[in-house]
């Protein structure tokens, strides 16, 4: 993968997340911080490569971009993780199998209707089941597993995906020593419901720690980025004041530096301005 010139590594970082789950006292960490301040970033550059480097089997799963089957897209990254690429599992295999029997007749949408349901129950059980499976298969492994998940609070929907996270908590207190995991969260009502209420299936299983903002190392950084880029010089306390402004959220920083590098302009104080308006505009905008 080609190395991002404008990507402020956090090494360092990702080096302590490592080192305290190898210490044990933690099987997981939940890492908290409002979205665009660069969680997502952190665990793809920093932290899965770290993991890699240090011999970890390592899984990365981003529920904010599938918002719409999150259990599917989790369960299949675990099974890949725990059989590999090619290998086809028993639940895309039973996926494959005879539809039930409908019913025929004055009963028979009573009928198709309990048939479908059972069938999807029994479906979503062995899915289950499989997850078990697949746990016991990556604990079996020589080398340590990093479950790495984005925006976990998605699956806070009780009713919905109970029954996943509650397995997903089993198998993780079972293979604790050789299976870990670090959620992020962006949610602090949904972390809550996940992590605090007594009934919740992860309740008091992770340790929560705020996701450190970024500072002024990482203006420095993105300013000799902009240096090399167009050959133009910003001025480092105007740049610095202006992530302040933005309430030091790096996602807007960086839009303000790309909008200077379309335009050619090295006014910050304009460019600061534009991206406000936008960040109001976006605000602002009625959702349907």
């Amino acid at each position: 993968m080609a190395k991002d010139p404008w990507h402020y590594p956090r090494t360092a970082l990702a080096d302590q997340y490592l080192k305290t789950l190898a210490i044990g006292l933690s099987k997981s960490l939940v890492l908290f911080a409002q979205r665009r301040m660069g969680k997502t970033e952190f665990l793809r550059k920093d932290l899965l490569p770290a993991a890699e480097k240090a011999g970890y089997i390592t899984i990365y799963v981003s529920l904010w971009e599938s918002r719409e089957d999150p259990k599917s897209v989790l369960l299949d990254a675990i099974r890949k993780a725990a059989e590999g690429e090619g290998i086809i599992s028993g639940v895309w295999r039973r996926l494959g199998r005879p539809r039930s029997k409908m019913g025929v007749g004055a009963n028979a949408g009573t009928v198709g209707t309990q048939a479908s349901w059972r069938q999807g129950a029994a479906e979503a059980s062995d899915r289950m089941l499989d997850l078990r499976q697949w746990m016991n298969t990556l604990a079996e492994k020589k080398n340590h597993t990093l479950l790495l998940v984005d925006e976990i609070q998605t699956l806070a929907d009780e009713k919905r995906y109970g029954a996943l996270v509650a397995a997903l908590r089993s198998a993780l207190d079972k293979h604790g020593d050789q299976i870990k995991a670090i959620f992020t969260g962006s949610s602090s009502e949904g972390l809550r419901r996940m992590f605090q209420m007594e009934k919740a299936p992860f309740f008091q299983f992770s340790h929560q720690i705020p996701f450190p903002q970024l500072g002024p190392e990482f203006v420095q950084h993105m300013l000799r980025a902009f240096a090399n880029a167009t050959q133009r010089q910003l001025n480092e306390a105007e740049a610095w004041q202006a992530f302040t402004d933005l309430a030091l959220v790096p996602e807007h920083f960086r839009l303000m530096m790309a909008n200077m590098v379309q335009s050619g302009s090295t006014d910050i104080a304009a460019a600061l301005e534009e991206v406000k308006t936008a960040i109001q505009e976006s605000a602002d905008y009625p959702s349907k």
